[in-house]
């Protein structure tokens, strides 16, 4: 019998993981708009995370390679973080998934109206 790896689960997964978390697309779509950013400079972009957040999104954004991390050998250490190229193919798509909430925003609203529970 083959023992079940962490890594054989759904193939969506990862990517469902990413869009459940506002905070990921919010760090993302920034990182995207703005370039390369510093820890502090994301921080004040992006109103009501906390560092702790912030620190936990970027870790797992790396790890899945959506986002570059690049250490400077300074004193204080400077860090630098910003969309990879495999992250970069992404992009587009939370573009458009934006996109498609602002054009349906009212749509949405008026069904939470009119269909409550």
């Amino acid at each position: 019998m083959r023992k079940k790896l962490d890594y054989e689960y759904c193939a969506a997964a990862p990517v469902l993981e990413w869009l459940g978390d506002k905070w990921a697309l919010a760090v993302l779509l920034e990182l995207h708009a703005k370039g390369v950013l510093r820890f502090n400079e994301l921080y004040r972009t992006i109103p009501s995370i906390s560092e702790k957040m912030l620190s936990a999104v970027l870790r797992s954004l790396v790890t899945d390679g959506l986002v570059t991390r690049k250490i400077y050998p300074t004193v204080p250490p400077k860090t630098e973080y910003c969309v990879s190229e495999f992250g970069a193919t992404l992009i587009p798509h939370l573009i458009r998934l934006k996109e498609w909430g602002r054009e349906n925003f009212e749509t949405i609203m008026e069904n939470r109206r009119k269909n409550r529970y």
